[in-house]
C-alpha cells in the first residue's frame, strides 16, 4: 500500500498501471472502465463559446456578448534564465563522449539533473495551468467552436530568409503555450461532459481575415492587432473577432457562410475521434444542443442544403 496523491473525479474498474521513474521520483498512471451510468453524471451548463488560440493571450473567448482573455502564463520564459545558466555550467564540465568511450563526470551528471528538474517543473506548471483552464471553460458551456491547429507545421524552423531568429522566437512562444495540449484537455472534457466540440476548418473561414459582422474577408498581418472591416466599418480586437467569427460559423449564422453544422462533420475532430455508435452525427449533435437551449429560450436554427 502506497499514499496517492489527488482525487480521481470517478472512480471505476482498474485496468492498467504504469510506474514511470523520472526526474528520481516514481510516478503510477492509473487507468479505470467507467460504466455509461458513471460517464453520464458529469454536468456542464449550456453556453456556447468561440475560442482562438494566441501567444500573448493563450486564449481570446466570446459568446458573443461577453469577452475574456487569459493571459499566457510563460512558464518557459520565466525559467529560461536558470535554464541558461545552468547549460553554460554544464559546458565547462566533462561531458560524455561514446567515441572515446568517455564518461561524463559527476559534476557533469549533476548539473544534467538540476536542468532536468526544471524543465520537469515547467512542464509541470504547464500541465496543470492547461487542466486547470480546460475545467473552468468546460464547467460553464456545452459548446465549443475552435480552429483547427497544426502545431506542427505552426513551429517549423525558417530555413531561408533573414527572419529565422524571430521564428525560433515565435516558435517557443506557441510551444510554451502549450495550443495542442490546451486543445486537446478542452476538446476530451467536452465530449466526457457530453457537449459538443467543433473544430472550424481555418484554411476554408480564415477567421482571423473574416468579419463577424458581414463575412468580408481582408487580409491582414501579423502586427495588426484590431479588427477594422473596410467594408461595414466594423471595430473590434483581432483575436476576439476571430473567436467570434468560428462560433457564428459552428451555429451555422455567419454572414456570407451559411449554415455548417452538417458540414462541419468531415472537419471538426469530433466524428474524427469517437465512432457514430456513441455520437452520431453533426446533425444530431446539433440537434441535441438545440434541445439543451430549448428551456432557457435560446433556439439557434439551421438550414440544411440537398445535395
Amino acid at each position: 500500500s502506497i499514499q496517492m496523491r489527488g482525487k480521481a473525479r470517478i472512480w471505476g474498474t482498474p485496468t492498467t498501471c504504469t510506474i514511470v521513474y523520472r526526474n528520481g521520483k516514481w510516478y503510477a498512471s492509473i487507468t479505470v472502465n467507467l460504466t455509461e451510468l458513471q460517464a453520464a453524471t458529469r454536468q456542464t451548463d449550456f453556453g456556447s463559446i468561440g475560442i482562438d488560440f494566441g501567444c500573448k493571450s493563450a486564449l481570446a473567448i466570446t459568446d458573443g456578448e461577453n469577452h475574456s482573455f487569459i493571459e499566457a502564463p510563460k512558464f518557459l520564459r520565466k525559467a529560461e534564465a536558470e535554464i541558461k545558466h545552468l547549460s553554460k555550467g554544464k559546458r565547462r564540465k566533462r561531458a560524455p563522449n561514446r567515441r572515446k568511450k568517455q564518461k561524463g563526470s559527476s559534476r557533469w551528471k549533476k548539473t544534467q539533473a538540476k536542468i532536468s528538474k526544471v524543465t520537469h517543473k515547467v512542464a509541470n506548471q504547464r500541465q496543470n495551468w492547461v487542466h486547470q483552464v480546460a475545467t473552468d471553460i468546460v464547467r460553464c458551456n456545452s459548446f465549443v467552436a475552435t480552429e483547427k491547429l497544426e502545431v506542427s507545421k505552426m513551429t517549423r524552423s525558417s530555413k531561408k530568409g533573414k527572419r529565422k531568429k524571430q521564428k525560433a522566437g515565435l516558435n517557443k512562444s506557441i510551444l510554451d503555450v502549450g495550443m495542442g495540449m490546451l486543445r486537446s484537455a478542452i476538446e476530451y472534457k467536452v465530449k466526457d461532459a457530453g457537449g459538443v466540440f467543433i473544430e472550424v476548418p481555418t484554411r476554408k473561414v480564415k477567421p482571423s481575415q473574416t468579419c463577424p459582422n458581414c463575412g468580408n474577408q481582408q487580409k491582414k498581418t501579423l502586427d495588426e492587432r484590431v479588427h477594422h472591416c473596410h467594408k461595414c466599418g466594423f471595430t473590434m480586437d483581432r483575436d476576439l473577432a476571430a473567436a467570434l467569427v468560428m462560433l457564428l460559423w459552428a451555429l451555422g449564422i455567419l454572414p456570407g457562410f451559411g449554415t455548417r453544422m452538417v458540414d462541419a462533420d468531415a472537419s471538426s475532430s469530433t466524428s474524427e475521434t469517437r465512432s457514430s455508435q456513441q455520437t452520431g452525427s453533426m446533425k444530431q449533435l446539433g440537434q441535441m444542443k438545440r434541445q439543451k437551449h430549448s428551456p432557457a429560450g435560446l433556439v439557434v436554427e439551421t438550414q440544411t442544403s440537398t445535395k
